[in-house]
Protein backbone atom coordinates (compact mmCIF):
# COMPACT_ATOMS: atom_id res chain seq x y z
CA UNK A 1 0.00 0.00 0.00
CA UNK A 2 2.90 2.37 1.14
CA UNK A 3 4.33 2.10 -3.32
CA UNK A 4 0.65 2.79 -4.06
CA UNK A 5 0.40 6.15 -1.90
CA UNK A 6 3.81 6.71 -3.27
CA UNK A 7 2.68 6.27 -7.14
CA UNK A 8 -0.12 8.65 -6.13
CA UNK A 9 1.74 11.19 -5.03
CA UNK A 10 4.34 11.12 -8.02
CA UNK A 11 0.97 11.49 -10.54
CA UNK A 12 0.07 14.39 -8.64
CA UNK A 13 3.67 15.84 -8.76
CA UNK A 14 4.11 15.22 -12.47
CA UNK A 15 0.28 17.14 -12.98
CA UNK A 16 1.57 20.20 -11.13
CA UNK A 17 5.04 20.37 -12.24
CA UNK A 18 3.51 19.73 -15.89
CA UNK A 19 1.00 23.15 -14.84
CA UNK A 20 3.53 25.12 -12.94
CA UNK A 21 6.82 25.03 -11.83
CA UNK A 22 6.19 28.14 -9.43
CA UNK A 23 3.64 26.48 -7.80
CA UNK A 24 5.54 23.02 -7.36
CA UNK A 25 8.52 25.02 -6.19
CA UNK A 26 6.19 26.58 -3.21
CA UNK A 27 4.95 23.09 -2.64
CA UNK A 28 8.05 21.58 -2.13
CA UNK A 29 9.14 24.88 0.13
CA UNK A 30 6.30 24.36 2.44
CA UNK A 31 7.07 20.89 2.66
CA UNK A 32 10.48 21.66 3.68
CA UNK A 33 9.43 23.79 6.55
CA UNK A 34 6.37 21.75 7.82
CA UNK A 35 9.54 18.84 8.24
CA UNK A 36 11.29 21.05 10.41
CA UNK A 37 8.20 22.22 12.66
CA UNK A 38 6.98 18.40 12.81
CA UNK A 39 10.23 18.19 14.51
CA UNK A 40 10.51 21.12 16.56
CA UNK A 41 6.77 19.14 17.87
CA UNK A 42 8.84 16.15 18.80
CA UNK A 43 6.15 14.02 15.99
CA UNK A 44 8.06 10.96 14.81
CA UNK A 45 8.79 9.94 11.41
CA UNK A 46 5.98 8.26 10.15
CA UNK A 47 4.11 11.54 10.87
CA UNK A 48 6.01 13.77 9.73
CA UNK A 49 7.00 12.31 6.30
CA UNK A 50 2.91 12.11 5.73
CA UNK A 51 2.74 15.55 6.79
CA UNK A 52 5.55 16.77 4.45
CA UNK A 53 3.96 14.74 1.39
CA UNK A 54 0.50 16.83 2.68
CA UNK A 55 2.21 20.23 2.21
CA UNK A 56 4.13 19.23 -0.50
CA UNK A 57 0.89 18.58 -2.39
CA UNK A 58 -1.31 21.38 -0.52
CA UNK A 59 -2.09 23.63 -3.36
CA UNK A 60 -2.93 20.69 -5.95
CA UNK A 61 -6.51 22.13 -6.52
CA UNK A 62 -4.64 24.63 -7.99
CA UNK A 63 -3.89 22.58 -11.29
CA UNK A 64 -7.47 23.21 -12.40
CA UNK A 65 -7.76 27.53 -11.77
CA UNK A 66 -7.84 29.04 -15.02
CA UNK A 67 -4.73 29.88 -16.46
CA UNK A 68 -5.63 33.80 -16.83
CA UNK A 69 -5.60 33.78 -12.74
CA UNK A 70 -3.02 31.39 -12.03
CA UNK A 71 -0.74 32.98 -13.73
CA UNK A 72 -1.82 36.40 -13.79
CA UNK A 73 1.24 38.91 -13.33
CA UNK A 74 -0.44 41.18 -10.82
CA UNK A 75 -2.71 41.27 -7.89
CA UNK A 76 -6.20 39.21 -8.05
CA UNK A 77 -9.13 40.95 -8.15
CA UNK A 78 -11.97 40.01 -5.47
CA UNK A 79 -14.03 38.05 -7.83
CA UNK A 80 -10.50 36.42 -9.01
CA UNK A 81 -10.08 35.28 -5.64
CA UNK A 82 -13.34 33.78 -5.03
CA UNK A 83 -12.04 31.59 -7.84
CA UNK A 84 -8.34 31.16 -6.08
CA UNK A 85 -9.95 30.25 -3.03
CA UNK A 86 -12.03 27.05 -4.69
CA UNK A 87 -8.45 25.60 -4.71
CA UNK A 88 -9.08 23.75 -1.12
CA UNK A 89 -12.10 21.99 -2.35
CA UNK A 90 -11.04 21.46 -6.12
CA UNK A 91 -7.42 19.53 -4.09
CA UNK A 92 -10.04 17.40 -1.62
CA UNK A 93 -12.22 16.07 -4.51
CA UNK A 94 -9.03 14.96 -6.32
CA UNK A 95 -8.48 12.47 -3.44
CA UNK A 96 -12.27 12.21 -1.45
CA UNK A 97 -12.56 8.62 -3.13
CA UNK A 98 -9.76 7.19 -1.91
CA UNK A 99 -9.88 4.84 1.63
CA UNK A 100 -6.24 5.19 1.89
CA UNK A 101 -5.69 6.81 5.75
CA UNK A 102 -2.85 8.06 4.50
CA UNK A 103 -4.49 10.22 1.52
CA UNK A 104 -7.48 10.91 4.23
CA UNK A 105 -4.55 13.32 6.04
CA UNK A 106 -3.37 15.04 2.40
CA UNK A 107 -6.82 15.42 2.11
CA UNK A 108 -7.88 17.00 4.99
CA UNK A 109 -4.76 19.17 4.26
CA UNK A 110 -5.65 20.04 1.05
CA UNK A 111 -9.10 21.14 2.21
CA UNK A 112 -8.57 23.19 5.77
CA UNK A 113 -5.02 24.18 5.10
CA UNK A 114 -6.72 28.17 4.63
CA UNK A 115 -8.58 27.72 7.71
CA UNK A 116 -7.45 29.82 10.54
CA UNK A 117 -7.87 29.64 14.62
CA UNK A 118 -9.86 32.64 14.71
CA UNK A 119 -12.58 31.50 12.53
CA UNK A 120 -11.60 33.61 9.76
CA UNK A 121 -10.30 31.26 6.89
CA UNK A 122 -12.23 29.59 4.55
CA UNK A 123 -13.42 27.53 2.88
CA UNK A 124 -15.72 27.08 6.09
CA UNK A 125 -14.48 29.45 8.74
CA UNK A 126 -13.99 26.83 11.05
CA UNK A 127 -12.11 27.81 14.67
CA UNK A 128 -9.85 26.30 16.76
CA UNK A 129 -9.52 22.38 17.40
CA UNK A 130 -11.98 22.23 14.66
CA UNK A 131 -9.56 22.53 12.31
CA UNK A 132 -7.60 19.44 11.55
CA UNK A 133 -3.98 19.78 13.33
CA UNK A 134 -2.28 18.36 10.84
CA UNK A 135 -3.87 21.18 8.55
CA UNK A 136 -3.04 23.99 11.46
CA UNK A 137 0.54 22.11 10.83
CA UNK A 138 0.41 22.82 7.12
CA UNK A 139 -1.45 26.26 7.40
CA UNK A 140 1.51 28.57 8.96
CA UNK A 141 3.91 26.90 7.41
CA UNK A 142 2.17 27.90 3.99
CA UNK A 143 2.18 31.46 5.58
CA UNK A 144 5.52 31.68 6.37
CA UNK A 145 7.21 30.38 2.73
CA UNK A 146 4.17 32.13 0.42
CA UNK A 147 5.70 35.74 2.16
CA UNK A 148 9.24 34.92 1.79
CA UNK A 149 8.56 34.26 -2.42
CA UNK A 150 8.32 36.89 -4.60
CA UNK A 151 4.71 37.69 -6.20
CA UNK A 152 3.96 39.55 -9.13
CA UNK A 153 2.33 42.57 -6.73
CA UNK A 154 4.74 42.90 -4.29
CA UNK A 155 8.53 41.54 -3.61
CA UNK A 156 9.96 38.67 -1.45
CA UNK A 157 10.48 39.09 2.50
CA UNK A 158 13.56 38.19 4.50
CA UNK A 159 13.07 35.69 7.43
CA UNK A 160 13.58 38.16 10.64
CA UNK A 161 10.47 40.40 8.52
CA UNK A 162 8.15 37.84 7.56
CA UNK A 163 8.57 35.87 11.79
CA UNK A 164 7.79 39.45 12.78
CA UNK A 165 4.81 39.43 10.76
CA UNK A 166 3.72 35.90 12.10
CA UNK A 167 4.06 36.31 15.40
CA UNK A 168 3.52 39.47 16.38
CA UNK A 169 0.85 40.57 13.14
CA UNK A 170 1.86 43.14 10.76
CA UNK A 171 -1.13 45.80 12.03
CA UNK A 172 -3.94 44.48 9.71
CA UNK A 173 -6.67 42.02 9.72
CA UNK A 174 -5.24 39.79 7.43
CA UNK A 175 -2.39 38.75 9.54
CA UNK A 176 -2.29 38.40 12.88
CA UNK A 177 -1.19 36.02 15.68
CA UNK A 178 -4.63 34.82 16.48
CA UNK A 179 -4.54 33.21 13.07
CA UNK A 180 -2.67 30.30 14.38
CA UNK A 181 -2.69 27.82 16.61
CA UNK A 182 -0.73 29.37 19.98
CA UNK A 183 1.14 26.10 20.17
CA UNK A 184 2.38 25.70 17.17
CA UNK A 185 2.76 29.47 17.16
CA UNK A 186 5.23 29.12 19.87
CA UNK A 187 7.25 25.76 18.19
CA UNK A 188 6.94 27.91 15.20
CA UNK A 189 8.86 30.55 16.95
CA UNK A 190 11.49 28.19 18.49
CA UNK A 191 12.06 26.36 15.34
CA UNK A 192 12.70 29.98 13.86
CA UNK A 193 16.21 29.76 12.72
CA UNK A 194 16.27 25.57 11.57
CA UNK A 195 12.75 26.79 9.40
CA UNK A 196 14.67 30.38 8.04
CA UNK A 197 17.50 27.31 6.88
CA UNK A 198 15.14 24.84 5.34
CA UNK A 199 13.52 27.52 3.09
CA UNK A 200 17.08 29.22 2.36
CA UNK A 201 18.35 25.54 1.20
CA UNK A 202 15.18 25.26 -1.00
CA UNK A 203 16.18 24.75 -4.69
CA UNK A 204 15.45 26.72 -7.20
Amino acid sequence: MHDVVSHVENCLIAVEEMRSRTLRYHDRGVGRVTRVLCAGLGLGPGASSILEMAAGLHDIGKVVIPDAIINKPGALDDQEWQVMRQHTILGFNILRQSSNDTLKIVANVILYHHECWDGSGYPYGLSGEDIPREARIVGICDVYHALREARPYRPALPHDTVMGMIVHGDGSDRLHPGKFDPDLLAAFRASADDIRDAFDAAPE
